[in-house]
């Protein structure tokens, strides 16, 4: 019922969004594209740069309207309706893995290093296993990667090593692989809905909460706690997809201008994230107390988590293979 419900919104939006593109030529392929995040965001910003280089790219056969908010859902409601063509793509990162168990490796905290580590994995082998595992798990297929910044902790008391964690209460989002590996780090820890994540720490229910420097400043989290630990646990990185059966069905050329325009839009995203990143470690850094831990007793504590995760088929191939990769930076 919820999905039949939801799927007759999603319809009344998109023709909403047919409606007011205005008339367009035969030749012409319409799609919508989807971004949980707000307008201003840069991950939001960037699929507007996509659909706008889709265009211009193809000579103006392709329209792509870009629904930014939420306003077709959540991630996960996105992902849904791109599976049952509801919704042609997304700029999409972690959620993946409640379809396919194995995708945890695409936010899997210590796996990757850094932001070189990631690019020589999406650009290899590795990255290309993913690629049609994803088709052939969910049917959505992969046109290009985008950063984001690494995910930081933000506590109520100094963390200055690992020792320091030990017993807090964490909130971390509802994904084994973040609670595995807090558990092991000796934290407490806890799922909690991110609307209450201010409220919680203001009130101690929780010690402390791990996001991306963004995410930090947007809500604030420096009104409420006073220490910021500067962990990169998790190098992170989202996904501009779309249905594969919608793409398959598309021209070589307008397939090309679609993965041209996708690629450009990368680009676009590490200009503007490079940006927003010093301003946000300007507002950030001059409110809070910044420490920086040795991070090696952190990754030698959590460098069996994974092991957790080999009932997942296909899981352990992958999450070796980016391993080894790593070991080249």
């Amino acid at each position: 019922m919820r999905r039949s419900i939801w799927l007759a919104g999603v319809a009344v939006l998109l023709a909403v969004f047919v409606a007011g593109s205005g008339a367009v030529s035969a030749q012409q392929v319409k799609m919508v594209f989807a971004s949980a995040y707000a307008p201003d965001d840069h991950q939001s910003r960037t699929l507007q740069e996509f659909a706008r280089l889709a265009k211009e790219h193809s000579n103006g056969r392709l329209q792509i309207d870009v629904a930014v908010g939420g306003v077709l859902g959540g991630e996960r409601d996105v992902a849904e309706g791109i599976q049952l063509g509801a919704v042609d793509g997304a700029i999409l990162g972690g959620i993946l893995q409640n379809f396919d168990p194995a995708m945890a490796i695409l936010e899997f905290p210590f796996l990757f290093k850094n932001d070189a580590h990631v690019q020589a994995v999406m650009d290899g082998p590795v990255g290309e296993q993913i690629r049609q595992r994803l088709i052939a798990t969910t049917g959505i297929h992969i046109l290009d990667y985008v950063m984001r910044t690494p995910r930081e902790l933000t506590t109520n008391r100094p963390v200055r090593s690992l020792a320091d964690v030990k017993g807090m209460k964490i909130r971390v989002p509802e994904m084994e692989a973040h609670l595995a590996t807090w558990r092991a780090l000796g934290a407490n820890p806890t799922p909690l809905a991110f609307p209450e994540v201010y409220t919680a720490l203001q009130l101690g229910t929780v010690d402390g909460q791990e996001n991306p420097l963004g995410v930090i400043y947007a809500n604030k989290f420096y009104e409420v706690v006073d220490y910021i630990t500067l962990t990169d646990h998790l190098v992170g990185f989202m996904l501009i997809v779309m249905n594969d059966e919608r793409y398959q069905r598309l021209s070589p050329e307008l397939q090309r201008a679609l993965t041209r325009a996708a690629a450009e839009a990368s680009e676009y995203n590490d200009r503007i994230l490079k940006e927003q990143n010093d301003f946000w470690e300007s507002q950030v850094f001059g409110r809070m107390t910044v420490t920086r831990p040795d991070m090696e007793p952190w990754r030698e504590a959590t460098k069996d988590v994974y092991k957790q995760f080999l009932k997942y088929d296909g899981f352990e191939e992958l999450y070796l293979a980016i391993r080894e990769v790593g070991e080249r930076f």
